[in-house]
């Protein structure tokens, strides 16, 4: 459908929701798929779908949300990259690496021919001057904790070491790039593949300073380029021609939509506008209207839903008012009623799909004990609680819904009464960092396939804290379990942290997150993955999918493996 261009995304699924409802195609026989919407192919070799809220950046550094990773990873690449089924660590710029036998050095060879978009040749020293940057005080990176078990990176982002030259990263030559650890790190190749650990431009970034993103400026190595950004609009993406896996690159472009409105997003892919609905970006009140359709997939993956409370604002700070605000939500009631049994009801901060490790009893419903811990803080019956309490939410229909129903728990059953403050994403997370909130909406997607991914979250000072809750208990565990070799003690030790923060600390679980995604049926290559996280390099638009069922392995067959790993890496690789 070509658009004319004063009509904006909003102004056209607006009209969309007011014309007639598309009809369900009439299939052949009984056992055909039925597709949701349009299936008329886009033009050209694009993919367009929806990124979600504007991003805050895209800086691999200061990245925080889902929509800056999803940028970030279209155009850097780390040492390692995910496969797109799995996520599991494949060669990206490093084509091999050895890990010593104590498993706390890791020596990385990158690919020779590896070059930046302007041409210059991606080093070893790029890596090195890039981890270093996410470490420096200065930055302020929010991520910068995922290098702490490099030796002396968190003495070095602390201020307690100055010279970055005792940090353990090195790069003794152009190919080269060594890593010593305080400990072995059993999920490090994870880590190598997060997009906070991407390499960014040197040069670009001194020169530009924080002007270095912007499209005429931009400098990246990965799979795609930057071509066009309006803000609040769109991100459109062209395929880089030097990247080095360049021939199994399928798309000429990608067009990412900046759409926070989910009603929106919705008509948009019925529309057939956009061909790919990620996740979380449209209505669950939909949800049972489109389950019966082929192009909706669904599947739990390792994300909770939850509520952060501010421990530095009174009356927050008490804990009894935590533990009553928590046992006086009906999580059951949000998931199955308000969100239609699309998602999982949940208590515990660390989802399911970890094999191995056994989550604490969870949070539950239990209103009795709710006024119990609620008069032992001082307010019984809800009297004397202060007004002008709110619950802060970034824009979204469904957290609006939520937030709605909270409210109104907690009113039946404690007796207090508070406001809902909304604040559009960019806001929103500045607000929270600057622990300028009661009680917010949050969610945590896990960035690596460990429990750590969400515990180390509220580690004292941590940059995903923002909460201003800490306790050296928690941190002392925390701390213990990434020194601990043994993999049933040291889940064990996790277990123990994961009961300490539900009792008391700042978080009331709501929900296990769950795919529920739409997918045109000639989109081929994307996969539900346990992290929500979609490689875009060899996805690509199937224009005879008519012609019959998908094929078994719906992405062309990735890049084999360099016969050049080492034995060491490749068991390793085989253990995850």
């Amino acid at each position: 459908m070509k658009l004319p261009r004063v009509l904006g995304l909003a102004a056209l699924a607006s009209l969309l929701a007011c014309a007639p409802a598309a009809r369900r195609p009439v299939a052949a026989n009984a056992s055909a798929p039925r597709w949701f919407g349009s299936t008329a192919l886009p033009p050209g070799n694009v993919l367009r779908f929806n990124l979600g809220a504007e991003p805050e950046t895209y800086d691999p550094d200061l990245a925080v949300g889902q929509p800056d990773g999803r940028v970030a990873r279209m155009l850097f690449e780390g040492l390692t990259r995910e496969d797109p089924q799995t996520l599991e660590p494949l060669p990206g710029e490093a084509y091999r690496w050895e890990i010593s036998g104590d498993g706390r050095t890791y020596t990385f060879h990158l690919r020779p021919g590896i070059r930046w978009t302007d041409g210059r040749p991606v080093t070893a020293e790029d890596f090195r001057w890039s981890w270093i940057r996410l470490l420096e005080p200065k930055t302020t990176s929010r991520y910068a904790s995922f290098l702490f078990a490099v030796t002396n990176a968190e003495a070095f982002n602390k201020g307690d070491v100055k010279d970055e030259r005792a940090v353990g990263l090195a790069a003794p030559d152009d190919s080269t790039l060594i890593v010593r650890l305080d400990q072995p790190v059993p999920y490090f190749l994870y880590l190598c593949q997060f997009y906070s650990c991407l390499p960014v431009p040197r040069r670009t970034v001194e020169r530009f300073g924080n002007r270095w993103t912007l499209p005429a400026n931009i400098v990246g190595n990965g799979a795609f380029t930057l071509t066009y950004w309006r803000q609040n609009n769109r991100f459109e993406f062209a395929k880089n021609p030097a990247y080095w896996d360049a021939a199994s690159v399928h798309l000429d472009r990608v067009v990412g939509y900046t759409i926070d409105d989910l009603n929106t997003s919705f008509n948009l892919y019925k529309a057939g506008v956009i061909d790919w609905c990620p996740s979380g970006y449209f209505p669950s009140s939909f949800i049972p209207y489109v389950r019966g359709y082929a192009d909706y997939h669904h599947g739990d993956y390792q994300g909770v839903y939850f509520y952060t409370m501010c421990v530095k604002r009174p009356p927050i700070d008490n804990v009894w008012v935590r533990r009553a605000l928590n046992a006086a939500v009906d999580r059951e009631a949000i998931a199955q009623d308000l969100l239609k049994g699309s998602r999982r009801a949940w208590g515990d901060f660390v989802p399911t799909g970890y094999p191995g490790y056994e989550n604490p009893p969870g949070l539950r419903f239990d209103p009795a004990y709710a006024r119990q811990c609620l008069t032992r803080a001082g307010y019984p019956g809800g009297k004397g609680f202060p007004r002008g309490i709110s619950i802060l939410i970034n824009t979204s229909e469904d957290n609006r819904r939520i937030a709605e129903a909270v409210q109104a728990m907690w009113k039946r059953e404690l007796g207090i009464d508070v406001a809902i403050q909304n604040e559009e994403w960019g806001s929103y997370l500045q607000t929270v960092t600057a622990l300028k909130y009661d009680v917010a909406r949050r969610s945590w997607l896990g960035d690596y396939l460990d429990p750590n991914t969400f515990l180390a979250c509220y580690v004292t000072g941590d940059g995903n804290n923002r909460s201003g809750w800490g306790d050296p208990r928690y941190d002392a565990m925390i701390r213990a379990a990434a020194k601990e070799l043994d993999a049933k003690r040291r889940f064990a030790i996790l277990r123990g942290a994961e009961a300490l923060l539900l009792a008391d600390g700042p978080v009331i679980p709501v929900y296990h997150y769950s795919t529920n995604e739409l997918v045109k049926p000639y989109v081929r290559g994307i996969y539900q993955t346990p992290l929500d996280v979609h490689p875009l390099t060899h996805v690509w638009i199937d224009r005879d999918w008519r012609r019959g069922p998908p094929p078994v392995a719906s992405a062309s067959p990735p890049a084999p493996r360099s016969k050049a790993i080492t034995r060491r890496a490749a068991a390793r690789e085989k253990v995850r």
